[in-house]
């Protein structure tokens, strides 16, 4: 099996050489053979399995083949998509929220929650334009089809807009994700009876 250049190799190196011009040709063809074609070549060997052993290169070649997320974090971007594209391809036709969820753990620890949107019966006409995360009443809301994903203030919103394509292709094609930030407002009252708690979203919707 051939994993390594040195093993591509492998009938060269072992090659008979008549006199010592001729190893010394031989050994300077190995060494800038390897030189310039060898990361290119394991790259080229890893394709089979590029979630286990191979460079940084060929996971995200490979991630963004199937769609997944990119990230662009130093220190442990190779690690995260490595283990992400990994996952995916195990899970097979089993994906669904389940795996939306744990690609999220991954990116965001802690730092995100998924809603399920309901919407009045009675008002089904303004269907979606009233959906809530909140639901109004059992016998005149229904759940919808949709979910919202809500991050805490602390992710870098950058990174959302960037990956928000990435997580609404990642549930399933009945499922319709909206991704928006969660930015608390502390409750403030208006005259002397009434109390208002308020939730503000920025919402990160991919066209």
């Amino acid at each position: 099996m051939v994993s390594t250049v040195s093993d591509l190799l492998q009938p060269y190196i072992n090659s008979y050489t008549s006199d010592e011009d001729e190893e010394v040709v031989k050994q300077v063809f190995i060494k800038v053979f390897t030189e310039l074609y060898g990361d290119r070549i394991k790259d080229i060997l890893d394709y089979g399995m590029p979630q286990f052993l191979s460079s940084q290169n060929v996971v995200e070649r490979f991630t963004k083949q199937d769609g997944l997320a990119v990230i662009r974090r130093p220190a442990s971007s190779d690690i995260i998509m490595r283990i992400i594209y990994a996952n995916w391809n195990a899970l097979g036709s089993k994906r669904g929220l389940a795996f939306l969820e744990f690609v999220l753990q991954m990116l965001w620890p802690n730092k995100w929650k998924i809603y399920r949107v309901y919407h009045s019966i009675s008002r089904v006409a303004q269907y979606p334009a009233l959906a809530t995360i909140a639901r109004t009443s059992d016998s005149d809301s229904f759940l919808t089809h949709r979910i919202m994903i809500l991050m805490t203030p602390d992710v870098d919103n950058t990174e959302i807009a960037e990956l928000t394509p990435t997580l609404q292709r990642l549930v399933p094609a009945r499922v319709v994700p909206v991704v928006g930030v969660n930015v608390s407002i502390e409750p403030f009252t208006i005259g002397a009876a009434a109390a208002l708690s308020t939730l503000t979203v920025g919402i990160y919707q991919y066209q």
